[in-house]
């Protein structure tokens, strides 16, 4: 009896060494260091940073069956190999390269496949929002950003995380754009619907102006329209 209670603790034991053990090598800086090894390799072969972040993305399990052209894309937007792989890093940790992205890469509209990329990003990093995790959501709101930079929907969520941190001057040029373009935008109302479902539109419309407007009085401005 006792020899088998001795042996189901030690195998829960080893179950939460592996475990741990995994989590530490599947872990964000783990992945960026491979990542990094791997395009120092190509790198001293002569080639530029984009090819050679290009050639690391097409050599790795869960990228190389992806489009090249919209492996390109990704690479192309996102610029630094630092957010490349900062890219790669999240998309792998929550499988969004092992399940939405073959889908969304498989459409011949590059345009389109970014706005879905960088969607999904804002969305993610609403979720962290909400979770006061600001720090994480800015970093996730850049990458949206870095894909789809003229957008209302990668602007007013980023500046609404700088808001919520104190951070006015960073907050109101996003506001200002990204209001202007929400105004003009047909899909608004589905947006907004994403980021809080059942809302309502004119009211999120009215918090991100007040939120213009806070910024604009603790940067020493006056307030006004944000059109």
């Amino acid at each position: 009896m006792e020899s088998g209670l001795f042996l189901i603790g030690l195998l829960i034991a080893l179950f939460a060494i592996y475990r741990l053990a995994w989590r530490r090598l599947r872990s964000p800086q783990t992945t960026v260091r491979g990542l990094l090894r791997h395009y120092y390799t190509f790198e001293k072969t002569g080639l530029p940073e984009r090819e050679s972040l290009l050639r690391v993305l097409t050599n790795r399990s869960g990228w190389r069956n992806l489009p090249p052209v919209f492996l390109a894309e990704i690479v192309a937007r996102l610029r630094s190999k630092e957010d490349v792989f900062r890219f790669v890093s999240l998309a792998e940790g929550y499988r969004f390269n092992r399940k939405q992205l073959p889908a969304i890469a498989a459409g011949e509209d590059m345009e389109a496949a970014m706005r879905a990329v960088s969607l999904w990003l804002a969305d993610f990093g609403s979720r962290l929002q909400k979770k006061n995790s600001f720090k994480e959501a800015e970093f996730v709101q850049k990458l949206a950003l870095g894909l789809q930079p003229d957008q209302y929907f990668t602007k007013l969520p980023l500046a609404t995380t700088y808001y919520k941190m104190d951070r006015y001057d960073a907050a109101a040029p996003l506001l200002k754009e990204g209001l202007a373009q929400l105004k003009n935008c047909a899909d608004g109302a589905a947006f907004l619907d994403r980021l809080e479902t059942g809302a309502n539109l004119k009211e999120l419309r009215a918090n991100y102006e007040e939120m213009y407007e806070t910024c604009l009085r603790a940067r020493g401005n006056q307030p006004g329209s944000a059109s």
